[in-house]
């Protein structure tokens, strides 16, 4: 186990990925295991940012999804606003990757947990084919900071307002 983390830690370091293609809408892998673009899913990848930096919400991109019979990266025809949210979010998108964002904490029950500083992680910029540009990426990131502040906002609002209803 510990030299199998070993040699997963010397090939992120030196830039060489790897990725869980079965679940990862958009790509798949060669014959010499490189993330190659499956054009059909690449459509509904650039779809969701596109539609998200429309104005559409996650709930109605998924219901949109649903409604054209879309599958998921891992073949369902259920889409959860936190499946879009993860695209979304996801940088291989635009072509670079984040290794070790999770680890396996348990080899004997496979438990994987999340990196959140137990182990080094490693950004390798443009280590495959984008499906959105980093305009794009950066722009559908800036605006769901901008709902998340407005969310914030109006919860914070709606705080207020409930509390000067009953102190008057």
């Amino acid at each position: 186990s510990q030299n199998v983390k070993l040699g997963l830690q010397f090939r992120y370091q030196n830039g060489q990925v790897q990725v869980n293609h079965n679940h990862f809408l958009g790509y798949t892998k060669d014959a010499d295991g490189n993330l190659i673009i499956d054009p059909e899913q690449a459509e509904v990848v650039k779809r969701i940012y596109r539609e998200y930096l429309e104005g559409y919400s996650m709930d109605r991109i998924a219901k949109g999804l649903e409604a054209d019979s879309i599958l998921t990266g891992a073949g369902k025809t259920k889409w959860h606003t936190s499946t879009i949210n993860k695209i979304l979010r996801n940088e291989k998108y635009m072509g670079d990757m984040l290794s070790q964002k999770t680890y396996t904490s348990d080899f004997l029950t496979k438990k994987r947990e999340k990196n959140v500083g137990a182990l080094p992680q490693y950004y390798v910029e443009n280590s495959h084919e984008p499906i959105v540009s980093r305009e794009i990426f950066y722009m559908a990131r800036e605006e769901r900071i901008r709902r998340n502040s407005l969310r914030k906002l109006a919860a914070g609002n709606r705080e207020k307002e409930g509390k000067s209803k009953h102190s008057g």
